[in-house]
């Protein structure tokens, strides 16, 4: 999403703020997960729609410069207005009548397969008998909220929100220790291409240039070989995350100069180590084998240096891994099934709600 101005925020105007987006990204993430579980959503629903108005009211009622957001939002376009007018309206609803809001039962899809199903409900009318109750000023957005959200899938729209606060309040994002969206990247899914981050370009086009740009997710890489398919020399091994590895990687040298270059730390495993199935830990990892470490990751061997990035190198008993992780340079898989794939990885994306406990 482009935008030309973004809200003029005091240092702790920011910092407020960001407490506000902390809770509202981990309702849309909780939401998510919850779709893909058979969990109860609607909780994660009112709370999404409570956390977007009040960050909304902060920014028109509280901030010292509050013709910034006002003007930073118009250049959005009409879109984006309807976008917070709807959650507005909605809200209010919520907040100051007898009524619960609730997703359309009857036009929800449920789609998936081996991987897992997920629920995707849509946005619903709110009854006249239950608009009629409402204020002047508040029946005056339903236009919006009708135009922009009713019959639109909702998790969609709760994106459509990060990205547009994400554009106006770069600040307020709330990031973890790795300056990463907290919440963020959500659990891919096969088959399924829409984003798994506010960041993440809507256009497939540009998301693997966005992928490149930005470091892995995860703590760190181990790598357990280097191997030359089709002239191009290859990095492979397992990406990790407090003591447990979700998904592999495969990365072309140059990738991963790129990565340590700007400060993401792969390691060479010299000497294999005992690497045993965490996958009955988290049922919902649904997509390869979990894996645990018998030892600390971190000191499993030396930091990449040149050396390990010249010639073909494996660790022992490791070299039928590379079957198994090379789809990502193959030519013989669909353009959209190397996208998915690669995405997943680069994101860390195969890390299940369980072990985030979103």
């Amino acid at each position: 999403m482009e935008t030309a101005q973004t809200v003029l925020l005091t240092a702790e105007e920011a910092e407020a703020l960001r407490s506000r987006m902390r809770d509202l990204q981990a309702a849309v993430s909780r939401y998510y997960a919850a779709t893909g579980n058979h969990a109860d959503f609607v909780p994660e629903l009112r709370a999404f729609i409570t956390h977007t108005q009040a960050i909304n009211d902060l920014l028109t009622e509280s901030i010292a410069d509050k013709t910034s957001f006002k003007t930073a939002l118009v250049a959005q376009g009409e879109d984006a207005k309807n976008l917070i007018r709807g959650i507005k309206y909605i809200r209010n609803v919520d907040q100051h009548l007898l009524y619960t809001v609730a997703p359309d039962s009857e036009n929800g899809h449920l789609v998936g397969g081996t991987f897992g199903m997920r629920l995707f409900p849509v946005w619903k009318s709110i009854p006249p008998e239950i608009h009629d109750q409402l204020r002047p000023g508040t029946q005056k957005l339903q236009p919006a909220f009708e135009d922009r959200l009713v019959g639109r899938e909702i998790w969609s729209s709760m994106m459509d929100v990060l990205r547009l606060f994400g554009a106006l309040i770069p600040d307020a994002v709330h990031r973890d220790g790795k300056n990463e969206w907290s919440g963020f990247p959500l659990m891919s899914q096969p088959g399924m291409g829409y984003p798994l981050h506010p960041e993440e370009p809507l256009d497939h086009a540009q998301v693997h240039d966005w992928l490149s740009k930005r470091v892995p997710n995860g703590d760190l890489r181990v790598a357990m070989g280097l191997r030359v398919y089709e002239g191009v020399k290859y990095l492979y091994g397992n990406t990790w995350v407090r003591g447990y590895s979700f998904t592999p990687f495969v990365e072309t040298v140059d990738q991963v100069r790129a990565d340590v270059s700007a400060g993401f730390v792969y390691l060479a495993c010299e000497d294999m180590f005992v690497l045993k199935s965490a996958s009955d830990e988290f049922p919902d990892a649904l997509q390869g084998v979990v894996l645990s470490s018998s030892v600390d990751i971190d000191k499993q061997g030396p930091r990449i240096t040149e050396r390990h990035l010249t010639e073909e190198w494996v660790t022992p008993n490791s070299e039928a891994f590379w079957d198994d992780v090379n789809m990502e340079v193959r030519k013989d898989l669909p353009a959209s099934w190397f996208f998915e794939v690669r995405r997943a990885r680069r994101l860390n994306a195969l890390v299940p709600p369980s072990f985030t406990r979103r």
